[in-house]
């Protein structure tokens, strides 16, 4: 099971994607690639800014069809990983390496599950004992 994070799914949805991420996409089993409820919001948060700003549903539409196409593989934000990310943000903070609430919550997500997380930012989630990829890099 694989994670993809945000920067991640923005990056397949683009007119252009990078070459490298979609080779890494090409070279994936669809079945084995899972969004998190954090993913969607944060996706929800960009299409709802982009509408305010321009009247444009191009993101909201995105958002739509990424609801459809991963249907049945979105993990749930539940009570329990909601307990393991207060804890985690805890031991970030202890050691000087705060991070977001955001990435607290995908790497309770993806730890609780024993999932891989699909990150650009792989830096934001070292130290966590969670498995890494970073389908911006190549190999």
């Amino acid at each position: 099971m694989i994670v993809l994070d945000t920067n991640v799914i923005s990056e397949a949805t683009k007119p252009k994607p990078s070459l490298l991420v979609e080779a890494w996409f090409a070279a994936q089993s669809m079945s084995h690639l899972y969004l998190s409820d954090v993913t969607i919001m944060e996706q929800s948060f960009g299409a709802e800014r982009f509408w305010l700003r321009s009247g444009s549903v191009r993101y909201k539409e995105k958002l739509n069809e990424t609801l459809a196409v991963y249907s049945g593989r979105i993990l749930a934000f539940e009570r329990h990983i909601a307990i393991e990310t207060g804890k985690l943000l805890a031991r970030r903070e202890a050691i000087g390496r705060a991070m977001s609430v955001q990435d607290a919550m995908i790497a309770a997500i993806c730890l609780t599950h024993g999932a891989t997380l699909a990150t650009r930012n792989t830096k934001d989630f070292e130290g966590l004992d969670l498995k890494l990829v970073n389908p911006f890099e190549d190999g």
